[in-house]
This record gives C-alpha cells, structure tokens and sequence, in this order.
C-alpha cells in the first residue's frame, strides 16, 4: 500500500514539473506539423517566466540559433532556414545555464526537386497572412503592407514593413531584383493559379501558380520560350519557380541547385555523369559523352553541364539543343578538328 502511494506521489510530482517547465514557454508559430512550400519558417516564441536568459532553438542538421532574451521582452521572432523532408527542430528555454523548459516542433519542407515529394501524411500548409494571425504581431510590428505597387522601390528598402521579418531570406549570393528591392506585390497578390487554387483565400500573399504570367511581366522573353518547337516540361507549365528561386540563390541565375544537380534530379538516368550520343560516341568514353566537367571547353570560364549543349527553357531544334546549332555541329563547339 505504502509503495502504491509513494508511486502515485512520485507521478504527481514529475507530471506537475513537467506542466511547471513547458509553461515557461510557448511556441506561437509555427503549429506542429507545418507543411512548408519554401525553405524559410519563422518561429514565433513568447516566455512566461522573466527569469529565463536564454533561448536555445535546435535543428536536426546540427544547426543551433541562439536567442538572448530581455527582462523586458516576452515575445521573440526568428527565422530559419530548414532543409528539404521532415525538420525535427527543439526549442529549450535556460536560465543561468539550466533547461527549464522544451518546447518540440515537427515540421515539412516539400520540395518537387526532391526525390519522395509526396504530399506527407499528417502535415498541413502553413499560411500566416491572414487577420487572424496578424493581430497576435500588432503590438510590435506594422502588419499593413507600404509595399509600392507602382514598380518604383524605396530608396530606403528597410522602410518597407515586409523587410522587418522577411529580411533573412535575402542572405543569399545572388538576389532576384523585385525581391532585392522589396516590391513584393509585384508577384504576391493573393490570387491563386491553376496549380494552387486550392489556396484561394488562406493569404493575403498568394502567389499563383503558375507563376509565368507574373515572370512575363519583366522578362520579355517567356512568351517566346512557349512557341519553341522543342520544350521543357517546367517551362510549358508556366512553372518557372520549379528550378529558379523568385527572391534569389547562391546559385547562378538563381537556380534552386547548381545546373547539373538540378536536371538530374529529373533526369535521374544521366546522374552516372555519362550521356548517350547514338551519332558520335568516343570509345575512350566507353560509348557514352560525360555530362559535367570542371571546364566548358567552349567556355572556359563556365563548368561543363547539360546546358552547354541544351537550352533549359527551349529550343527550334531537337533535343533542345542551343542556339541554332544541331546534331554535329554542336559537338563542334568543343571538338573543333573533327
């Protein structure tokens, strides 16, 4: 009987604890099981006890955010990057040193450019731009858009109210300009496309999809890819976002990965580094043409990929080759004394 209670008692107590130490802290945003279209998600935390000094947020991939709180501060915002699949990310709340609180969160980043893209069971869209969401930020930030919606940025980028959040996404090598300048609306206008129509009305930023329309406005040159003889897949449906990032990349012409690992995520046959040329092979390449290298003999200062011999967006000649070049004469843009 005595142990019986002693069991009961000790229950008790570690429950109560347990309530005690993840009341101390609340994970605002994300909800669990997020679903992310995008590799950016904000974490949105608020504090319950003053004492807590500091916020430590874990990822799964090694990476740690470290957060210094204030006496005077309660609710703390910060960004981060997640990688492509399942996220299992901790938040842990310290005081001099010590955990009193943890806080888990599971989230999802779908990607298309990935193998096993599958919509994940469980997981949900997480849209924040509605007036719901946008109250509990009221206090601390100006959630109406000043974005210019007549194409002329401020001069002082910083001033526009989407920068405050959204300024971490920007860290990156290359930067598409609508983003670099903060003319947002240009792209985000809260209508949905034949691909997302689904999401009609879950934010006020929508972006349709397709997102061609909107990327034929600045670049005059997407009409014409539709009228090419030879097309790409991306490309017919109007779904530039597939392999080009709208805010920008480290990677050039903001692709979502360097050229070559971005067509043999699709092309997954040519990833051996090899690529079968039925009219010209070299049997020092065992019948087959490598498909990257670390030069492009034709332009040197350029790595060898599959665009050096294809056009990504199209072309008036088979196989998509570049330019006004075909079979042969292609293989002359290297191979000069053949």
């Amino acid at each position: 009987m005595r142990l019986t209670v002693l069991v009961l008692l000790l229950a008790t107590i570690i429950c109560s604890n347990a309530a005690e130490i993840n009341s101390s802290i609340e994970i605002i945003r994300p909800a669990n099981k997020a679903l992310y279209v995008g590799e950016n998600a904000t974490f949105v935390i608020k504090t319950h006890s003053r004492k807590i000094d500091t916020i430590i947020i874990e990822q799964d991939n090694n990476i740690t955010t470290k957060i210094l709180t204030k006496p005077t501060k309660q609710t703390y915002c910060k960004m981060l990057h997640i990688h492509v699949g399942e996220n299992n990310i901790s938040v842990r709340a310290f005081e001099k040193g010590n955990a009193v609180a943890v806080v888990d969160r599971n989230l999802y980043f779908l990607s298309e450019l990935f193998e096993g893209a599958d919509e994940p069971e469980g997981y949900n869209k997480n849209f924040f731009h509605i007036d719901k969401n946008e109250n509990q930020c009221k206090a601390c930030h100006n959630m109406r858009s000043n974005v210019p919606t007549d194409g002329e940025a401020f001069e002082d980028v910083t001033k526009t109210t989407c920068y405050t959040c959204h300024q971490p996404m920007m860290r990156v090598k290359n930067t598409h300009a609508p983003a670099a300048n903060w003319l947002c609306l240009d792209c985000h206008d809260g209508k949905s496309g034949e691909y997302n129509i689904e999401d009609e009305g879950k934010s006020k930023y929508l972006v349709r999809d397709p997102v061609a329309g909107a990327c034929g406005n600045c670049h005059d040159t997407v009409e014409g890819w539709f009228m090419n003889r030879y097309t790409h897949g991306p490309v017919n449906d109007g779904r530039c976002i597939r392999c080009h990032n709208p805010h920008g990349s480290n990677n050039e012409f903001f692709l979502r990965k360097p050229i070559w690992d971005l067509c043999t995520t699709c092309h997954a046959e040519k990833a051996n580094g090899k690529h079968i040329v039925s009219s010209f092979v070299f049997s020092r390449n065992k019948g087959a043409h490598p498909t990257k290298a670390p030069k492009d003999p034709a332009r040197p200062e350029r790595s060898f990929a599959c665009s050096s011999c294809h056009n990504p967006h199209g072309s008036k000649f088979k196989f998509m080759l570049v330019g006004s070049l075909t079979d042969f004469q292609i293989c002359r843009k290297c191979h000069v004394n053949y």
